[in-house]
């Protein structure tokens, strides 16, 4: 049976305080210093909700990894990345769903800087406990359970675009 961890209220107040942090960092002064890149999928909806609360342009890049085949970590595939012309002298904000291990947040903090940035600096919406890999802003932390909805897919591969993220 499904259980509610973070509803949409819950995810709302999360989001604008990430965005919160990120504006009392950039603004229209600096916005060209920056580039916030969302790893494809997971990242999406979480970094959709940040941006309504910008008060800043920044760059922004997708970039694209896969780590998991539905249920176990594999190797790193990085199937899209920013142009590195772009990221030279450019801090790079990158935002993912969950860090639970923190190899996929290691593997392209180290990708961007070899590419050019000359900073990486993580968002996630859920950051695990056991996660040992040092993440520089998440919204909610947790244990270590399954879970799944707003940008997160279950096992079967659905549940990407509920509003709520749940769990066993």
């Amino acid at each position: 049976m499904s259980k509610v961890l973070y509803n949409p209220a819950d995810i709302e107040k999360a989001t604008k305080q990430v965005a919160d942090h990120l504006n009392s960092l950039y603004n229209q002064d600096n916005e060209d210093t920056v580039i916030l890149a969302p790893i494809l999928q997971g990242a999406v909806p979480f970094f959709m909700d940040i941006a309504k609360h910008l008060k800043f342009d920044p760059y922004t890049e997708f970039v694209g990894v896969k780590s998991y085949d539905g249920e176990h970590q594999k190797e790193h595939h990085l199937y899209k990345m920013i142009d590195p012309n772009m990221l030279k002298g450019k801090v790079v904000w990158l935002f993912d769903d969950v860090a639970d291990s923190g190899n996929t947040l290691q593997f392209m903090s180290k990708m961007l800087k070899q590419f050019g940035a000359v900073e990486v600096k993580t968002c996630v919406l859920l950051k695990k406990r056991h996660c040992k890999y040092p993440v520089d802003v998440y919204a909610f932390e947790m244990g270590s359970e399954w879970i799944w909805g707003y940008g997160l897919d279950a096992p079967n591969g659905r549940g990407r675009l509920l509003n709520t993220i749940y769990h066993k």
